[in-house]
């Protein structure tokens, strides 16, 4: 199977408008009209016709992330080779697919629970995308429009799952200390990347759910300034900032996290590592940054 990029996250939240705000106001998305309703809002970052939809329900949530795959013939491969796994998985329809502005789409859970849609034949927007922050475009060419980190209760099987049923290919597997005790746990995390050069599109996390479905997931811009006028717009909102501008040492991406309306973080970040996969060799880091994201969590 062979995935090509992650095209978008479907969002549950209870105040639609609180979500327009922070798309607009902060991070510079772009409303899609023609799509939005009063139950519905379609966020636009590049010439696709979405990239997050958030729909109003009983509560503030991930639901979904979409992963593309490149034609029918990839994605009906990808079907029989789940078939072949006995991976269960849902036929989503004609009109959940149109909904998706998609040809064809399923549903499937990871060995998390986390939910994943896979699909092909993504559509784009009749107009041009204009950022409501004048931010000159999102990287998202070739590459997706970013990347997802899901928690894993238990990490090595959901991370054979993506490897094995998947196709994805391991980035980096990192561990360290919690803290500065000498018997302070290990976070663990495994990176794995698909069918493009970004350095991960799916990340896994040892830890429980948390109450937003997701971790993180993460945008990135196309320079240093624009991350800076970023955390600007951020703090001037009162969105709560959950981790200060640094370089993580795996992808290189310089960044900073901050709380989204449904509760799990988005990180803002520019220069990430477009890999040469046929010149790689997987990495095994000790430490998650050079310099900065001092991580903060919000008062509860």
């Amino acid at each position: 199977m062979k995935i090509q990029s992650l095209s978008y996250l479907l969002i549950e939240t209870t105040d639609l408008q609180e979500w327009a705000d922070y798309a607009k106001d902060v991070v510079g998305f772009m409303k899609n009209d023609s799509l939005s309703d009063e139950q519905n809002l379609f966020l636009r970052m590049d010439e696709k016709s979405f990239r997050f939809h958030i729909k109003t329900g009983s509560s503030k949530k991930y639901l979904a992330a979409g992963f593309s795959l490149s034609d029918k013939a990839a994605f009906d491969n990808a079907k029989s080779e789940l078939d072949k796994a006995k991976v269960d998985y849902e036929d989503l329809g004609h009109e959940i697919a149109k909904l998706r502005c998609v040809e064809e789409c399923i549903g499937l859970h990871d060995p998390a629970g986390n939910r994943l849609e896979l699909s092909y034949g993504s559509k784009d927007a009749s107009e041009p995308f204009a950022s409501t922050q004048d931010i000159k475009g999102f990287i998202t060419k070739g590459l997706g429009f970013g990347h997802v980190v899901f928690a894993a209760p238990n990490l090595e099987l959901a991370h054979r799952f993506y490897i094995d049923i998947l196709g994805f290919g391991d980035s980096d597997y990192m561990n360290f200390p919690m803290g500065p005790a000498p018997d302070a746990p290990e976070v663990k995390l495994n990176f794995m990347h698909c069918d493009n050069p970004r350095h991960h599109t799916v990340a896994l996390y040892e830890s429980p759910i948390p109450p937003s479905g997701l971790i993180h997931t993460m945008v990135e811009v196309n320079n240093i300034d624009e991350v800076g006028h970023g955390l600007d717009r951020a703090m001037q909102n009162n969105v709560h900032i959950s981790s200060s501008l640094g370089r993580h040492s795996n992808d290189m991406m310089v960044s900073f996290y901050m709380q989204t309306p449904s509760g799990f973080d988005l990180e803002f970040g520019y220069d990430g590592w477009q890999v040469d996969w046929d010149n790689f060799e997987m990495q095994k880091s000790k430490i998650p940054s050079f310099w900065g994201h001092a991580f903060s969590p919000p008062e509860s």
